[in-house]
């Protein structure tokens, strides 16, 4: 096997942005990306494998599904693939992990990646609605992230399997965008899932009612709460650390 396969099961149509949820930060990508594809009734059209993964598949309803799956959903004339990755890459694969993925993205002809994700704040407990900032890599994507109203993140490091996403995205110049919201670092963040899930209505049109959401909270914050361990214990190995520090340059 390849370091990474991508393996589809339908016929994927030219898609103009790619969402991606993997575990980080309070979980707020894998929640987001999971709640957005059950919401849509999104179909599972592709999954990706890898040495790099666990030895585990999941069950649902007595069907099994891999732990990386993308997704398919057509709305207003746009189509969007949706990517929800079940488990935390370890550091040794998210490297090869970033460049298949965008290799990916560019052989379907994507026109957008869009990453959803969490920044860890200390003062998370003290605020009803976190914020969200948007981190473009074009000056187009940044442009577009401030008519959409949204913060833009300015300052600080992005770490981790997001972070190397978005560096493949420089180099090739390609239009990609991290949503990140204010969120717990090592406690699953529900709260800050809906935060980012509103964002990406606002930013590319796609919209679901985060109320269920939020009424199931803490409910999934208890289901969680495995995942979220394993998923530290990747984090201390990919530089997260960093979020932490003030960069040099700003010195």
């Amino acid at each position: 096997m390849a370091d990474w396969s991508f393996n589809e099961v339908k016929e994927l149509p030219k898609a103009d942005y790619l969402v991606v949820g993997m575990p980080d930060v309070g979980l707020v990508g894998l929640i987001a990306s999971t709640y957005l594809v059950k919401e849509l009734k999104a179909e599972m059209v592709a999954y990706i494998d890898s040495p790099f993964l666990p030895p585990v598949i999941l069950y649902h309803e007595a069907r099994p599904y891999p732990v990386m799956r993308l997704h398919h959903h057509a709305e207003g004339g746009k189509d969007y693939l949706i990517l929800v990755g079940e488990v935390a890459v370890s550091a040794t694969g998210v490297h090869s992990l970033a460049g298949k993925l965008v290799d990916w993205a560019l052989d379907k002809k994507v026109s957008r990646i869009i990453l959803l994700g969490g920044v860890p704040t200390p003062q998370r407990m003290k605020l009803e609605k976190p914020r969200v900032y948007g981190a473009g890599v074009t000056e187009d994507d940044v442009e577009e992230i401030k008519r959409a109203g949204i913060s833009v993140f300015k300052e600080g490091f992005v770490s981790g399997p997001y972070a190397l996403i978005l560096k493949e995205c420089y180099s090739r110049s390609v239009r990609g965008v991290a949503l990140l919201a204010e969120s717990f670092l090592n406690y699953p963040d529900p709260g800050a899932a809906a935060a980012v899930l509103t964002t990406l209505g606002e930013l590319i049109g796609v919209k679901v009612d985060v109320k269920q959401l939020l009424e199931q909270a803490e409910e999934i914050r208890i289901k969680l709460r495995e995942t979220m361990r394993r998923t530290m214990e990747a984090m201390r190995e990919s530089g997260k650390a960093y979020e932490y520090t003030i960069p040099a340059m700003y010195l």
